[in-house]
């Protein structure tokens, strides 16, 4: 007599409890969780607060300045 692997009866799906109405990804956050850069940035503006001071461009950055002025005239 040979032997037949029988493959197990699946479980009847559980019943799920209802959800509250919160999108799904929702349940992925932890709310320990430090707070992101937009909340941490929100009264922060990048032009204002910049601890960095406008530095002027090397004399080879600049480009060509202005012809010089007609002595002439």
């Amino acid at each position: 007599m040979r032997r037949r692997n029988r493959r197990p009866e699946p479980a009847p799906p559980a019943q799920q409890p209802a959800k509250p109405a919160k999108p799904a990804w929702q349940e992925h956050l932890d709310p320990q969780e430090r707070p992101s850069r937009q909340d941490l940035a929100e009264g922060h503006d990048v032009f204002t607060d910049s601890i960095l001071e406008p530095v002027p461009l090397p004399r080879w950055l600049r480009g060509r300045g202005r012809p010089r002025r007609d002595k002439l005239s």
